[in-house]
């Protein structure tokens, strides 16, 4: 009769086997074994920069922008700062003959899709960098700019003929 436990450790057998999880099934140390790895991966990813939602949340908290002044030096013009009380952005404008570049950088992502999203109806060229846009035309020149910080050319919306009919 060795097979045979003594009725209190029959007992504890018998509560810790009907505790636990059905055959086949994964206990909560085996699902946290797995886990972690997939976690630690995910978290990874994460930090560098693959699955960022707006595409630079990561750059956001790890790098600053360039300044107006570095923007408008790619641009080949030097910037305006235009004066105000204006905690999210900083704004320059410069002329290369007849054509007008803005130049922004803002103090997150966020202030940055409210700008692009409100002046995206009045149409141009946008380039879209990690806390910073730079508008203007034509694209070639913007191109310039996006071989030294990066970014994505964006369209604002077409108008077409206002008050002609």
């Amino acid at each position: 009769m060795k097979d045979e436990l003594p009725t209190v450790h029959a007992d504890r057998a018998q509560r810790r086997d009907e505790s636990s999880p059905p055959r086949g099934s994964r206990s909560g140390r085996q699902i946290r074994r797995l886990a972690l790895p997939a976690l630690a991966a995910a978290s990874a990813v994460l930090l560098l920069g693959g699955c960022s939602g707006d595409g630079d949340a990561a750059a956001t908290v790890s790098s600053k922008p360039p300044t107006v002044e570095k923007l408008a030096s790619a641009v080949g013009c030097k910037a305006k700062l235009r004066k105000g009380k204006v905690e999210d952005f900083r704004q320059g404008i410069c002329d290369i003959g007849k054509q007008r570049y803005t130049m922004v950088t803002f103090k997150d992502n966020k202030a940055k899709r409210d700008y692009l999203e409100f002046s995206k109806a009045y149409g141009g060229t946008y380039l879209v960098g990690s806390r910073w846009i730079v508008v203007g035309e034509p694209p070639s020149k913007l191109a310039k700019v996006q071989g030294k910080y990066g970014g994505t050319i964006e369209e604002g919306d077409k108008h077409g003929g206002h008050g002609r009919s």
